[in-house]
């Protein structure tokens, strides 16, 4: 049983690998439902469709039916992307606010032979931190809303050069989240900031003119992007990584300009891993500045395995470094109402935690919030002394 395992995990990254002309043979149908399992975990179902269309292989009846279902669903959901990204766009140029695309949503429209074979939950964004004023009321004005994903505004203020400002939502929308940075809280932000949009190169697909990170920004990004999942979470998706498979394929990549990059953005031991990754895996031939050590198959595919020791180990220090980012806030009465808002967010954010309703009194949910940050950073204490050593 586990050697067949080993073999389907093979078959799941050959067939990961857009320019692959063949894969291991799947032997049974159990094999090929454990394949579909990885593909939804990876985000990669669509397009193992479409690679076993275009390879030839027949899939087991039920289950053709099922990924033929999420490739003509991912289909649909590209075609309100491409119509959003051209909203957005639109709307933004009307304020003379500059937008960079990132991510999932660059590499559908620059990469992908051809539509639904990338999937995405959200639309992510670059924007110019002095104009975060005049893009939310601009996106207010067309209907959009907070998700309310930070404790307060406080907390947004603080957390945004790591992570993203509030996501925004929209009926009938995806999620839009604007990012101030590209690193979170790896890397030179600052450093790199006029060098990012000085670099960005604008593509025209089908009437969408949009701008997007330089070729060798992308790479940068994109391994950073999959190395800090894989840090923070215990996890990373594969569909990353095709997005990768297919720049090295489509575009001339100056491989120095790439290991420059990484060496003066402070990313550089991030990313090696995951290069490494690629070449050991898929071949992907990419020169490597020193020596790193790929990802081993069961860490690469179904992630670490203690992934909930990880997690826990690492929240009391960065509880502790939320605090200390106090210094950062202007003036006593911020301070005092971020610290406040800590242990009691928002109403806004207190009904997004628990999914709440208007209509539900909230006030018993802040004592039960309490108790959960309470327990968590108690775990998280017992999961230091208990597995740190390891």
């Amino acid at each position: 049983m586990t050697q067949r395992r080993d073999d389907d995990l093979i078959a799941f990254l050959q067939l990961c690998n857009p320019f692959s002309s063949s894969i291991p043979t799947v032997t049974s149908d159990e094999g090929w439902q454990y394949i579909s399992e990885l593909s939804k975990l990876h985000g990669v179902t669509p397009f193992l469709y479409y690679r076993t269309r275009s390879l030839g292989i027949s899939l087991p009846e039920q289950l053709s039916k099922e990924w033929l279902g999420h490739y003509l669903h991912q289909i649909a959901e590209e075609k309100q992307a491409r119509r959003q990204i051209k909203e957005v766009k639109e709307m933004l140029d009307s304020e003379k606010i500059p937008m960079i695309l990132l991510k999932g949503a660059s590499a559908m429209l620059r990469l992908y032979p051809q539509p639904g074979l990338r999937t995405f939950c959200d639309l992510d964004i670059l924007i110019p931190a002095d104009m975060i004023p005049c893009f939310k009321k601009v996106m207010t004005m067309a209907g959009y809303k907070p998700l309310a994903a930070r404790n307060s505004p406080e907390d947004e203020e603080l957390q945004k050069f790591d992570s993203h400002l509030d996501p925004l939502c929209k009926d009938r929308s995806l999620m839009i989240e604007p990012h101030l940075s590209i690193f979170g809280v790896r890397g030179d932000h600052l450093g790199a900031r006029s060098e990012i949009w000085q670099g960005r190169e604008e593509t025209s697909t089908d009437g969408i003119k949009v701008d997007h990170l330089s070729k060798e920004q992308f790479i940068v990004h994109t391994l950073l992007h999959s190395s800090r999942h894989l840090s923070d979470e215990g996890f990373t998706e594969i569909k990353w990584l095709v997005d990768l498979l297919y720049a090295i394929r489509a575009w001339k990549i100056d491989w120095l300009k790439v290991g420059d990059i990484g060496h003066k953005w402070g990313v550089e031991n991030d990313i090696l891993p995951v290069i490494a990754t690629l070449n050991h895996y898929w071949q992907a031939e990419i020169p490597l500045a020193e020596e790193a050590a790929p990802l081993d198959i069961n860490t690469l595919v179904l992630g670490v395995e203690d992934r909930q020791e990880q997690y826990y180990a690492k929240l009391p220090a960065s509880y502790f470094e939320r605090l200390l980012k106090l210094r950062k806030l202007p003036d006593k009465t911020s301070r005092v109402r971020y610290i406040f808002h800590l242990f009691f967010p928002t109403r806004e954010n207190l009904r997004w935690r628990y999914n709440l309703s208007s209509k539900r009194i909230i006030l018993p949910y802040y004592i039960l919030h309490l108790f959960y940050i309470g327990k968590k950073f108690l775990t998280g204490l017992c999961y230091q002394l208990l597995y740190h050593p390891r």
